[in-house]
């Protein structure tokens, strides 16, 4: 009865076997491929980005993945081009992995721009001490139950001493036995 690899190095190239083109494998990194080179994109996607939430990093190492991804398959369309006779059944199944990884990766950054819009349109909360806080909060309530303020009344303008009125000269005074009106004769 055969029960496997026993070793990690056995466990690891056996886990392998089933590989045929890698484009639906569970790891990101396949052998032969530089992690350190795919740690960079996620190192620079995380730069560029700046999650601010464990949801925002995991969308950031989504669109990583799909990126690293997208690439093995563009990889293996060149080298299937390459090669003398064109297999269109590999074709077709490169193209419907590459449509599958641009829309994961698009997905993942629009959620991800999604998320940070809303989080940037909350308002800041600031640190507010009790102490402020009661103080604030027992001026409100004074200028609240505070009795009504007796309304200012404008100041009068002071009046100038006016001078006595003489009365109006004779030559100027109708005539009261004509009336209103006079006549002259000539």
């Amino acid at each position: 009865m055969q029960t496997g690899p026993k070793t990690a190095e056995g466990k690891a190239a056996s886990s392998m076997n089933a590989t045929k083109h890698g484009l639906s494998s569970n790891k990101v990194v396949l052998p032969g491929e530089s992690r350190a080179a795919y740690d960079r994109l996620v190192d620079t996607l995380m730069d560029e980005h700046q999650p601010d939430s464990p949801t925002e990093a995991l969308l950031v190492e989504e669109m990583a993945q799909a990126h690293w991804r997208l690439n093995r398959v563009r990889y293996r369309q060149d080298t299937a081009f390459e090669s003398e006779t064109l297999d269109a059944k590999l074709l077709t199944l490169l193209h419907r992995y590459a449509t599958t990884y641009e829309r994961s990766f698009f997905k993942a950054l629009q959620t991800l721009k999604q998320l940070q819009k809303e989080r940037l349109a909350q308002p800041q909360q600031t640190f507010v001490s009790q102490e402020a806080e009661q103080e604030a909060f027992f001026k409100m309530m004074d200028a609240l139950t505070a009795p009504p303020k007796p309304q200012a009344q404008p100041p009068i303008a002071p009046v100038a001493p006016t001078a006595p009125v003489a009365p109006p000269s004779a030559s100027l005074a109708p005539n009261v036995s004509e009336g209103m009106h006079r006549t002259t004769v000539s």
